[in-house]
């Protein structure tokens, strides 16, 4: 058997970390120059965010939905789950 790890660097920090490093300092970024408040207005509801915050949530639905979406085509199809999904 093989002992499967994720690729190090020379330094010894694993690349996923690294990685994971790089977008949380991107998404602090995105935060930081998106702090204004703005508002969102459906039919006769109105919420006032920061914009960072609503960019979030839209994203996490977003992805929500895709997952529903797949799951859909997938039963549609007859397709069996795969376990890395």
């Amino acid at each position: 058997m093989t002992d499967a790890k994720a690729p190090q660097k020379k330094d010894g920090f694993p690349l996923r970390a690294v990685i994971a490093g790089i977008i949380a300092v991107i998404a602090l970024i995105v935060i930081i120059q998106n702090s204004q408040s703005v508002t969102i207005q459906l039919f006769v509801w109105s919420v006032s965010l920061p914009l960072w915050l609503i960019l979030a949530v839209f994203f996490v639905l977003g992805m929500l939905l895709n997952g529903l979406v797949r799951g859909g085509v997938r039963r549609l199809m007859g397709k069996p789950k795969k376990d890395d999904d």
